[in-house]
């Protein structure tokens, strides 16, 4: 995949369709499981519309939270797969990685699940035309994430 001619919903399907190896340890798989369909549906959201076919490398026409946690699970998921999925003799790279990417799904399930509004502070943050505009992740999505770390 070339982030300069692909575009956003190729690099999700590409994602999303990655095989899972059958030495996959159970913990790295249902990760890797629950992350392919959050990010299915994040990319889906009516909220990801503006910046779906656009270029990977394209600034995204609309940088609302749920553009955020699509590139936050997406990445998270490139992390799983930089890592050999059964988990095992890890080098302290691949540990640090791994444990880069469990910390990364705690963070997601806590931002999209989480009642206190952080998520649309970070966002406001990063995106400051984000202001008071928060689409809803919806029932779906909240309920995928709050899978991720358990």
């Amino acid at each position: 995949m070339d982030p300069n001619t692909n575009t956003r919903l190729e690099f999700t399907n590409h994602l999303v369709c990655l095989p899972i190896p059958d030495s996959a340890a159970p913990k790295w798989k249902k990760m890797v499981e629950t992350h392919k369909v959050l990010l299915d549906k994040l990319a889906h959201h009516e909220a990801m519309r503006p910046n779906l076919h656009q270029v990977y490398m394209q600034p995204a026409k609309d940088k609302n939270k749920v553009y955020f946690e699509w590139d936050f699970v997406g990445r998270t998921l490139g992390y799983l797969y930089a890592i050999p999925p059964s988990l095992a003799n890890l080098t302290a790279k691949e540990q640090e990685v791994w444990e880069d990417a469990v910390g990364r799904a705690f963070l997601a399930k806590k931002l999209i699940t989480g009642k206190d509004g952080m998520l649309d502070q970070m966002t406001e943050m990063a995106y400051p035309e984000q202001r008071g505009r928060h689409p809803e992740m919806g029932e779906e999505i909240e309920e995928l994430a709050s899978l991720l770390g358990a």
